[in-house]
């Protein structure tokens, strides 16, 4: 199986919801990345709280020629160690990332910035 991106775009957002599985990192992140373009948006919410293998997968994000301005994840907390290294790599691509638990939260640091929260 593979995966599906749910999107919508809204203020300024891509909204994209993956489920799945994973296997083809550097595809998926191609496919949002491209959604992102065509959509004129700098700004990203990811929830890949229905990916099955997804630890490990934003690398490939993050790799993509363009990257968004920012990147808000919605992730279980249990994961919440890993992202310290996927917000390394970002700041080090000239991007912000940061993890949510919720949607809401995440929407208001994409859209008023990082002063919000």
């Amino acid at each position: 199986m593979g995966y599906c991106i749910e999107y919508a775009v809204g203020d300024g957002v891509l909204r994209a919801v993956v489920t799945g599985r994973c296997g083809f990192a550097a595809a998926m992140a191609q496919d949002i990345g491209q959604l992102a373009r065509d959509s004129a948006v700098h700004n990203v919410l990811l929830d890949v709280r229905k990916l099955a293998d997804r630890l490990g997968r934003l690398r490939a994000l993050l790799g993509a020629r363009h990257v968004p301005q920012r990147i808000a994840v919605v992730e279980n907390w249990e994961h919440d160690s890993f992202y310290v290294f996927a917000e390394m790599a970002a700041k080090g691509r000239g991007t912000q990332l940061k993890r949510f638990d919720d949607e809401e939260e995440a929407l208001q640091w994409l859209q008023f910035g990082p002063d919000t929260i």
